[in-house]
C-alpha cells in the first residue's frame, strides 16, 4: 500500500487514491472530522488519502516547489524513504533527471530533487507516493531473531493466515496471544523508525486497522520489524533511538482492528515502492500456527 499525494505547481494541492479493496483510506469530512475507512466509495466526495496500515502519516514528507521551478522533498522521519514522483503531463517539460525514478531521502533531511519548467497549456501536477526505508532485495531474514516478548505464548495466526495475514506488508507475519501488558522486546538492535503511542480503543472492523499503536525498528541490514497493537500509553522508547536486542520497547496491548489482546510481529523490507513482509524464524523454527515460543527470560529496560 502506498502513501500518495499530488502537488501542483499552481500550489493547488490535490489527492490522488486509487480504489483497493484491501485498501485503507483516511478523509476528512465537511465538519472536519478525522475518518477512516476501507470503503472508497463512502470517502471518495472527502478526497481521501490511501493509506499504509501501519505507516507514518503522509504529511512526514513532504513536497516544495518554488518560483524557479525547483523542486524539494522533505523527510522528516527519523530513518531514510523511498519517494516516487508521476507527472500529469509528459510533453513540454524541461528537467534534468528521470523524475520516474524512485529518489531516497535520509532522515530529518530536505533534499534538492531537480528544477522543472513546464512550457505548455493547463497545471502541471505532481504526484507522490513513499515508503520507510530503502530499496532492498532480501527475500528472507536469516538473522538471529529474538523472540519479541516475555513469557511463554501460543502463535494464533502465523504465515499467510486466512483471517488477516493476506496483503503484501504482513503476509509473513505472526499474531502472538497474550494478555494485555506483556512486555514487548526488541527482537534485533535497531533504530526507532516510527511509531504510535495514542489510539485507546479496539474493534473487530477493518476499517479500524489504521488505528492501532506500534513500534517499527530499521536494522543496519535495511529490514524493518514491526510491533503492533500495543497498549496505549506503553511505549519505552523514541523516534530515532538506538535500541539494542532484548531491550523493552512497550507492552502489548489490544489497539486498532483485533479480536483479542495479542502481539502482530513482522519482518519487512522496502522493494522500491511499498514495504512487504519477509519470512523469518524464530528460535531456529518457521513459526507455525498453533506453536508455544518460549520469550526473553531477561530484558533491558
Amino acid at each position: 500500500m502506498q502513501k500518495v499525494r499530488c502537488f501542483v505547481m499552481t500550489l493547488l494541492l490535490v489527492v490522488a487514491v486509487s480504489a483497493d479493496a484491501a485498501s485503507v483510506y483516511k478523509y476528512v469530512d465537511e465538519r472536519g472530522v478525522v475518518s477512516y475507512t476501507d470503503q472508497y466509495a463512502r470517502a471518495q466526495p472527502f478526497n481521501p488519502v490511501e493509506i499504509e496500515i501501519w505507516e507514518p502519516e503522509q504529511d512526514a514528507v513532504t513536497l516544495r516547489y518554488t518560483k524557479m521551478g525547483n523542486l524539494y522533498l522533505y523527510n522528516s522521519l527519523y530513518g531514510p524513504v523511498t519517494v516516487t514522483l508521476k507527472m500529469n503531463r509528459q510533453d513540454n517539460i524541461i528537467a534534468h533527471r528521470n523524475l520516474s525514478q524512485p529518489i531516497v531521502v535520509a532522515p530529518r533531511t530536505e533534499i534538492f530533487v531537480d528544477q522543472v519548467n513546464y512550457l505548455g497549456q493547463g497545471k502541471l501536477e505532481f504526484s507522490y507516493h513513499f515508503s520507510v526505508g530503502t530499496p532492498s532485495d532480501i527475500q528472507k531474514d536469516h538473522s538471529i531473531l529474538r523472540s519479541p516478548f516475555a513469557g511463554s505464548f501460543r502463535i494464533s495466526q502465523a504465515f499467510n493466515g486466512s483471517y488477516s495475514h493476506n496483503l503484501p506488508g504482513n503476509r509473513y507475519a505472526l499474531d502472538i496471544a497474550m494478555p494485555v501488558g506483556t512486555p514487548v522486546l526488541a527482537a534485533k538492535s535497531g533504530t526507532v523508525l516510527d511509531m504510535r503511542d495514542s489510539f485507546n480503543s479496539h474493534s473487530t472492523n477493518p476499517q479500524d486497522r489504521a488505528k492501532t499503536n506500534y513500534v517499527r525498528l530499521l536494522h543496519p541490514d535495511g529490514t524493518m520489524t514491526l510491533y503492533a497493537h500495543l497498549k496505549t500509553g506503553s511505549g519505552m522508547v523514541k523516534p530515532g533511538q538506538f535500541v539494542k536486542a532484548g531491550q523493552l520497547l512497550a507492552l502489548s496491548g489490544n489497539t486498532g482492528f483485533s479480536t483479542g489482546p495479542h502481539l502482530h510481529f513482522a519482518v519487512q523490507r522496502n522493494n522500491g515502492t511499498r514495504l512487504v513482509s519477509i519470512p523469518f524464524d524464530l528460535q531456529g523454527i518457521v513459526p507455525q500456527k498453533g506453536k508455544w515460543l518460549a520469550g526473553q527470560s531477561a530484558y533491558v529496560r
